[in-house]
C-alpha cells in the first residue's frame, strides 16, 4: 500500500526538487490524490498533487488505477491532459509548473486557478437561481467546445491522445470492461446477495447489448469527456463563469452521453425538480450557442443517458457500501435502492440522488432568491 503524504513529506519533496515554500498546508479533497495549497518563493501561489488510492476502494483498486474506468492514473498523463484541453479547447485549466519523483512518489505542482467552486459560488450568491442558471448556461458554452475534441477509438486519454485500451469502436465493449469491474467489487463487497448479484449481472449485460447498434462510434463518436464534473470539481468567479477545469484525471474518449448523465447527476439537481428543468435548458442553450453537436434529441439519446446514470449508481452504491462517517453512513444503501428502482422502472430518480447530496451540502431546496 502506498504511504500516506502529510505536510512535512511534501514539504521536503518539493525542497529537494528546488523549490522554495513559504507555506503549505494540506486540502481535504481529492479521492485519487494527497492535495496540499502551496505558497512558493516570492509569494507564488500553486497546488501540489501526490497520488493515493481512494479511501472507499482501499484493498479493492491497485495502486495507481483510476477507480471510475480502471486505467492508469498518471501524472504525466494528467500534465498532458491539462495542456492539450487548454490548447485544443480554449478552456481555462491548470499550468504545469513541474512532474517530479520524490522519495514519496511521484507529484505535479500545478498553478493555483482563480475563483471559487462552484458550490461556494452558489453560498455567496445568497443560493441565487440566476446565479445558478447563468453558470450552467457557461458551462454548456464550455462545453461545446471540450466536445469538438474527438478521437479515433474509446477508451482512457492517455499522454500524447494514445487511446488505452485500443481499438475500441463500440462503446458497448469498453463500457462492458468499466461494468464487470464495478461488478466484481460488488461481490467483494457483497453489496448484493448471491440472487441479487446475478440479476443485476445479467441487467448490465444485456442493456450493453440492447444498446450497441447506439454506441457504435459511427453513431456516436469519441469525444472529450472529463467524465466527473460536480459542484467541487471547477471554479467559477462571482457570476458563475468557469475559471478553471482542474480534475481531468479520469479523462475518456466516449460518447457525450457519458458527460450528459453527470450533469444530471451531480448539478441539475442542485435544486428542485422545476429548477432541474431549467438548469438542463440553460446548459444546452449555451452549448447550441457556442455550435455543440451532440443536443440529445430521441428517445435513444436520454436512455443512453439514464443508462449512465444507472451505472454510476452501480459504481457508488459499491464506493459507499459500509462507509461511515457520520454523514454518508446510508449512502450505500441508498444508492442500492436507487439502481433497483431504475433496473425495475427504467427512470433514474434524479431528484432523490440530489437529495442525497443535499444531507451534505446543507442548500436549500428552492433557491432563496431570483
Amino acid at each position: 500500500m502506498a504511504q500516506s503524504i502529510d505536510v512535512e513529506k511534501a514539504r521536503k519533496a518539493l525542497t529537494e526538487c528546488g523549490y522554495t515554500v513559504d507555506a503549505i498546508s494540506q486540502i481535504n479533497e481529492g479521492s485519487n490524490h494527497y492535495v496540499f495549497d502551496v505558497t512558493l518563493a516570492g509569494g507564488k501561489p500553486a497546488i501540489c498533487k501526490f497520488a493515493r488510492v481512494r479511501e472507499t476502494e482501499e484493498g479493492l483498486s491497485q495502486e495507481n488505477k483510476d477507480t471510475l474506468f480502471g486505467g492508469t492514473l498518471s501524472l504525466g498523463r494528467e500534465a498532458y491532459l491539462f495542456r492539450m484541453i487548454r490548447q485544443q479547447a480554449n478552456v481555462p485549466t491548470p499550468e504545469v509548473y513541474g512532474v517530479h519523483d520524490s522519495p514519496y512518489g511521484k507529484f505535479i505542482l500545478l498553478e493555483r486557478m482563480s475563483g471559487i467552486s462552484q458550490k461556494e459560488c452558489m453560498v455567496q450568491s445568497g443560493y441565487s437561481k440566476k446565479v445558478f442558471l447563468d453558470s450552467m448556461k457557461y458551462l454548456g458554452r464550455d462545453f461545446a467546445r471540450i466536445q469538438n475534441i474527438t478521437f479515433p477509438s474509446f477508451g482512457n486519454i492517455m499522454e500524447d491522445s494514445v487511446i488505452e485500451p485500443s481499438d475500441m469502436t463500440n462503446f458497448s465493449d469498453r463500457f462492458l470492461q468499466v461494468v464487470d469491474m464495478r461488478l466484481l467489487r460488488c461481490q467483494q463487497k457483497e453489496v448484493f446477495t448471491p440472487s441479487e448479484q446475478t440479476v443485476v449481472t445479467r441487467f448490465f449485460h444485456e442493456k450493453l447489448e440492447a444498446l450497441r447498434p447506439y454506441f457504435d462510434k459511427d453513431k456516436m463518436p469519441p469525444v472529450l469527456v472529463f467524465t466527473d464534473m460536480h459542484a467541487e470539481n471547477f471554479f467559477t468567479d462571482a457570476q458563475g463563469v468557469p475559471t478553471g477545469y482542474f480534475d481531468l484525471e479520469s479523462a475518456q474518449a466516449a460518447p457525450a452521453a457519458l458527460e450528459f448523465y453527470g450533469f444530471r447527476f451531480f448539478l441539475y439537481n442542485f435544486y428542485d425538480h422545476t429548477c432541474f428543468e431549467e438548469a438542463e435548458k440553460a446548459f444546452f442553450d449555451g452549448y447550441q450557442e457556442a455550435g455543440g453537436k451532440n443536443t440529445p434529441s430521441s428517445a435513444s439519446d436520454f436512455e443512453a443517458i439514464d443508462f449512465l446514470a444507472g451505472c454510476r449508481l452501480l459504481e457508488l452504491a459499491q464506493s459507499y457500501w459500509g462507509y461511515i462517517d457520520g454523514i454518508r453512513d446510508t449512502w450505500g444503501q441508498d444508492m442500492k435502492d436507487l439502481l433497483f428502482h431504475y433496473m425495475d422502472t427504467g427512470v433514474i430518480d434524479y431528484d432523490a440522488i440530489g437529495r442525497i447530496w443535499r444531507q451534505r451540502d446543507k442548500q436549500p431546496v428552492i433557491p432563496a432568491r431570483p
